[in-house]
């Protein structure tokens, strides 16, 4: 061969054929490849509208199968429109995704990881809105919630329960906690109306029974001696002794008549005036007595203490009659009213039942028990009701209906009270209503809920935890994005 030209190696021109063979075969794989891509992207075109949701949070949507950023569970097809022609579905923007924990971070690359916590990006689900629109209340919305629409399968693993309301006759009796107390109006206060020293105490100790009339103490007083020698030297002027006959009728009986008056007013018992008389010397001391029957429930005086005109020696109460003071709540009181029967038993006197009637109702509420005060006033004669002791009162009340509802079913917060209301297909509507009277695992609505509608009665916590985590989702959706300069932060 010519000088620079050299005879080729052998199997040149067979491994020539093998590589363009297999320049051939990858070109095959390549048009493959292609065809099924465009094959598959024709056939999710014509699914369009089937996304991938979380069971155990729907705010989760995805248009491709895969986990739940937040629990890991297995996405699974949510339900579309039956029968829908996807190709008349309006063509989706651009997906956006947020942290869980940062609302505020959104990015259109799924990729992405929160620059404040690393957190991977889940889709901001709430753009898919329809259904909670459709679902929105007719009435005023209860702030913080939102209406909820749950599938069937996810109903079913939460255990969700309903009850429609009933209209039903309320109890007719209302049952609640009362004590004794003295009745007010028997207290009397012991004093003296002139000023002196105390030589005898009768009385030495709070607690004591005191009949009418009898002594307490006794004091000494210079005052109460003039008045008393005045009194007697009328008497003389009237010559009044025994077999005597008055000089002077007229002017004597004045006279006699003013002194003992004086007296009188004094605080002097008539008994006390008569034995002045009848000894017809000043008595060293003058008895102080009781205006009533009843106990000693204060006592302020001491033998041998000196005290001024007005001072209070005693305070007695007459228990012939006692107030029972009964606590009525707060979602009870439109019910109760002056003039209804009442009773009261006590575990001291077993199968008795002491009756009367409520009395007077008192203004304010107890802010502490959110209760209020109601009086009723009974009869005593045998001193059985003593105060301080506690029982149970019954308030008859007449028969009222009212539409009624499990209390389990009733969401009250402290500010609203609402309940979930059951629209079927698995949408349910918070509903902000007025409760009243609650007693026996029920409580009645006053108004909001009609009869007939049905309300949730279990899994609450969780429905009502979902429908807020919702009402934020939708709330920052609504407020412009104030970070979306990320959206052109350089991916990881």
């Amino acid at each position: 061969m010519p000088e620079g030209e050299e005879r080729a190696p052998a199997g040149t021109r067979t491994m020539a054929i093998v590589r363009w063979a297999l320049v051939g075969l990858m070109a095959l794989a390549a048009v493959a490849a292609w065809v099924d891509h465009a094959r598959t992207s024709r056939s999710e075109r014509q699914a369009a509208g089937v996304q991938f949701i979380c069971p155990m949070h729907p705010q989760i949507v995805t248009t491709h199968q895969g986990e739940c950023p937040i629990c890991g569970m297995d996405l699974v097809p949510a339900a579309g429109p039956p029968g829908g022609d996807a190709s008349a579905a309006p063509a989706p923007g651009p997906a956006r995704y947020t942290c869980p924990m940062h609302l505020a971070f959104v990015s259109t690359d799924p990729k992405a990881r929160c620059p404040d916590c690393g957190m991977k990006l889940v889709p901001l689900a709430a753009e898919a809105a329809p259904q909670a629109a459709a679902a929105a209340p007719a009435g005023p919305p209860v702030p913080g919630v939102v209406p909820v629409e749950l599938s069937a399968d996810r109903v079913q693993l939460i255990g969700m329960r309903s009850v429609p309301a009933l209209r039903e006759t309320l109890g007719s009796a209302i049952r609640a906690v009362g004590f004794v107390a003295s009745n007010e109006s028997s207290l009397v206060s012991v004093n003296s109306r002139f000023s002196g020293w105390v030589e005898q105490l009768s009385v030495g100790q709070t607690g004591q029974l005191v009949q009418k009339g009898e002594a307490l103490a006794a004091l000494y007083s210079p005052e109460m001696l003039n008045a008393q020698q005045v009194f007697l030297n009328a008497i003389k002027w009237t010559d009044r002794k025994p077999g005597g006959s008055a000089q002077a009728p007229g002017i004597a009986n004045d006279l006699e008549r003013d002194a003992r008056l004086r007296l009188e007013l004094l605080g002097v018992a008539p008994q006390d005036i008569d034995a002045i008389a009848e000894a017809g010397l000043p008595q060293r001391t003058i008895n102080v007595r009781s205006p009533v029957r009843g106990y000693v429930s204060r006592k302020s005086v001491l033998k041998g203490l000196y005290i001024q005109a007005g001072t209070e020696l005693f305070q007695l109460a007459d228990l012939s009659t006692v107030w029972v003071l009964v606590d009525v709540y707060e979602s009870e009181i439109s019910r109760v009213k002056v003039g209804q029967q009442a009773s009261f038993e006590l575990k001291s006197y077993p199968g008795k039942k002491f009756t009367g009637r409520v009395q007077f109702i008192y203004p304010a509420l107890n802010t502490g028990s959110r209760t209020l005060q109601a009086r009723i006033e009974l009869r005593n004669p045998a001193l059985e009701l003593r105060p301080g002791m506690f029982g149970d009162v019954t308030l008859e009340l007449g028969a009222t209906e009212a539409v009624v509802v499990p209390q389990e079913a009733l969401v009250d917060t402290g500010d609203h009270q609402y309940v979930f209301v059951d629209r079927g297909g698995g949408r349910y509507e918070p509903r902000p209503v007025k409760a009243g009277w609650s007693g026996d695992g029920r409580v009645a609505i006053l108004a909001g809920l009609a009869e007939g509608e049905r309300v949730v009665t279990t899994a609450n916590f969780l429905l009502d935890s979902e429908s807020r985590l919702r009402a934020a989702v939708e709330a920052f959706k609504a407020a412009p994005a104030p970070r979306a300069a990320h959206d052109a932060a350089p991916k990881p």
